[in-house]
């Protein structure tokens, strides 16, 4: 089954968002909006009494939402194939295995912890690390199974006997506590979302309830003394899961549901361009795009500023404009827009209704109402990038590419683009840049996500993709 750009695209949105966020400098000149809302400037220390989301803030709610959206079209496609239980459960202990390795990895090999080397030393040292990663995780075209298996396994074993020199070679602790938390989150992510999607494959209703099981859970954690704290507490190895991991399994899980629509749609070919429409049909499918990046928007002004009553009445404007005009849409693609419509609709209801629930939305720690106003923003961008492609051909392909090779874009800024910019005296010029304006330390961000995009753009179009 071919691969659906609005993922892609909503993914991309999220690996970019996270190299922007983490390649800026921190200026306490800039705006409070251009950082984590529990860690305002000017001191960035963290305050999780502060509620509010900004856009850093999207961006590990739109890769989960994605994750989730992706599973129904990988496995309906293998269970058309006569895949059992236990196989599937298998492969998702298996990419389970490989996320956490490859989390424990990297929070033991960044760059900035060979402090002991010389810059250009260090350089190398993180392009041998980034050549490895390469070699456990790439499909190489027209490679048979056996032989690229071959391959990844190699650089996989070569990873951890590596890693583990960090320490008699370089005086680098190493410790499997040291690991990169998003991606340790998205292995345990991987492995349940999984699971809970094939047993409930069949019954959206069941998966809802599940859903919501996990919600009420998070929030019974809150009192003192409950089961649902001890539960949540508990862990069978703190370095790899905590049973709190689970509460990401809204945003994974109410993805599926999207998913599962789009693979429908995918099935009756609603999701073949259409082509021309006419004149009207145009212009109202360029309304609902402006009424999605309308609804976006208001999350993020609304709840930042703190204006959370005109932000609810704001939604309700927005998503009842944008039913309005699904009504006189008459185009092939309308009902898969308008199912997913439902989607983010009832999502940021849940959201915006528990929005006053513990001390307001906030990232860290993460809320109830945060798990599901995003993830309604995640449908949201589904629809808009959906709208755009199937009415006008309208296609956003070098940002796609990083959505359909995640974990390459992931490493270019750290591993690949960082130590070339040491190697050829880049950085210095980059150091300059950046320290010319406050502006200058976020355009930063900007230059090593357009960086990225660069080298993963090329690689994708050659169908050199990394996979777990």
């Amino acid at each position: 089954m071919k691969r659906v750009a609005a993922i892609d695209f909503l993914r991309a949105l999220a690996i970019l968002g996270m190299v922007i966020s983490g390649q800026m400098l921190w200026h306490k000149e800039l705006p409070a909006f251009m950082f984590h809302a529990q860690l305002p400037p000017p001191t960035f220390a963290f305050n999780p009494a502060v509620p509010g989301i900004t856009w850093v803030d999207l961006v590990f709610p739109f890769f989960l939402f994605s994750m989730g959206a992706a599973m129904p079209l990988a496995l309906r496609r293998r269970e058309e194939q006569g895949a059992r239980w236990w196989e599937v459960t298998k492969s998702a202990l298996h990419r389970f295995v490989w996320l956490a390795s490859f989390a424990i990895i990297l929070g033991n090999t960044r760059m900035g912890r060979l402090t002991e080397l010389a810059p250009w030393a260090a350089a190398l040292m993180t392009l041998v690390v980034w050549g490895l990663f390469f070699a456990m995780f790439v499909r190489v075209p027209n490679w048979e199974h056996k032989r690229n298996s071959i391959l990844n396994w190699a650089g996989f074993v070569a990873l951890i006997a590596l890693t583990l020199l960090y320490k008699p070679w370089f005086g680098v602790e190493v410790s499997l506590h040291q690991s990169d938390i998003i991606i340790l989150i998205l292995a345990s992510m991987a492995l349940f979302g999984t699971l809970l999607w094939w047993v409930t494959r069949n019954s959206p209703v069941m998966r809802i309830v599940v859903i919501g099981g996990f919600a009420l859970l998070k929030l019974a954690s809150s009192v003192e003394g409950s089961w649902c704290e001890w539960l949540w507490q508990q862990t069978p190895a703190e370095w790899l899961f905590r049973f709190e991991f689970l509460k990401y399994l809204c945003l994974v899980l109410s993805g599926t549901i999207a998913g599962d629509v789009i693979r429908r749609a995918l099935k009756s070919g609603e999701l073949s361009p259409q082509g021309e429409s006419n004149r009207r049909q145009s212009l109202l499918t360029v309304g609902l795009v402006v009424m999605m990046a309308a609804l976006i928007g208001t999350q993020l002004w609304g709840l930042f500023v703190r204006e959370v009553g005109q932000t609810v009445l704001l939604t309700a404007l927005f998503c009842s404009l944008a039913y309005g005009l699904m009504h006189w849409l008459k185009t092939p693609e309308q009902p898969l827009l308008k199912s997913l419509l439902h989607i983010a609709t009832v999502l940021l209801i849940v959201g915006l209704v528990a929005e006053p629930l513990e001390g307001g939305i906030k990232k860290d720690h993460a809320t109830i109402s945060y798990f599901f106003v995003t993830g309604g923003m995640a449908c949201a961008v589904l629809i808009f990038a959906l709208a755009l492609e199937l009415r006008f051909g309208i296609r956003f392909k070098a940002l796609e590419a990083c959505g359909a090779n995640p974990m390459f874009a992931y490493t270019a800024s750290g591993y690949l683009i960082t130590p070339i910019a040491v190697l050829t005296s880049l950085s210095t010029a980059i150091a300059w840049f950046s320290g010319l304006t406050p502006w200058c330390a976020f355009y930063r961000g900007v230059l090593f996500a357009l960086l990225v995009v660069a080298v993963t753009y090329p690689l994708t179009r050659k169908n050199y993709y990394w996979k777990s």
